[in-house]
């Protein structure tokens, strides 16, 4: 009799707990590349700080690439003596392929973070309406602009290259004429998408508050926007009286 009841108690213990069988949690998902890590890695965290580093020297080197169009403001041969002193010290020639490199490597970086297929770029879509979150509307223009940069990256690199030595009377003819409609959108999206990337970079790594990383930006984005289009104007003006 208690040889049965043990029995039957292990069978009632044994319907009430019964075995679970242990789930491996998998450690990655197939969504970017490399594949994102479900929980902490170092991987993960390397390459984020180096999309931000290869975001921050873009930045950079479009400051200076501004500096020296702003130059053309001064007049015509202010920028062709910087153009030349450049060229001559193939400063010009060097860093353009490391230019080249730097932007794909970006590319690289923040490719791996994109939706690529239909399904999870509606699923962003989806996301970004339901939410209708700063952050998250930051992100979808960062790839928007982003995508349409790489296009027009490319055609202004091999529009300058092709036509060296870079001129004043050059570039100016070149906005004075059908390019005055490429260089307007393409002063706004190389804006939106700095802006939007300092930002997140000033958000992710916890450099500056929001309320401060808001009102800095909308001062870069007006000092940006009116130095762009006073550097359009300028050049367009030169090219209309050469």
């Amino acid at each position: 009799m208690g040889s049965s009841e043990q029995q039957s108690s292990q069978t009632f213990d044994s319907s009430i707990s019964p075995p679970v069988k242990a789930v491996e949690t998998p450690a990655r998902v197939s969504i970017g590349w490399p594949p994102v890590s479900l929980g902490p890695s170092l991987v993960a965290t390397r390459l984020e700080l180096a999309l931000a580093i290869s975001g921050v020297a873009l930045v950079v080197f479009m400051a200076m690439h501004m500096g020296l169009l702003l130059s053309s403001m001064v007049g015509v041969e202010t920028m062709d003596s910087l153009a030349s002193f450049l060229e001559r010290n193939y400063l010009l020639q060097s860093a353009a392929p490391l230019l080249i490199l730097l932007i794909l490597a970006h590319v690289i970086l923040a490719s791996r973070k994109l939706p690529s297929t239909a399904r999870q770029q509606l699923a962003m879509v989806k996301h970004m309406r339901t939410l209708r979150h700063v952050d998250t509307l930051v992100w979808g223009v960062q790839i928007i602009t982003g995508l349409a940069l790489l296009v027009l990256v490319s055609i202004h690199l091999w529009v300058i290259l092709t036509d060296l030595p870079i001129q004043a009377l050059k570039s100016g003819a070149r906005v004075h004429g059908v390019y005055l409609w490429f260089y307007i959108p393409f002063v706004v999206l190389v804006e939106m998408h700095a802006s939007a990337g300092l930002y997140r970079i000033a958000v992710k790594w916890g450099s500056m508050k929001r309320r401060w990383v808001h009102i800095t930006l909308a001062l870069w984005t007006a000092l940006f926007l009116t130095l762009g289009f006073a550097i359009l104007a300028t050049f367009y003006w030169i090219g209309a009286n050469p």
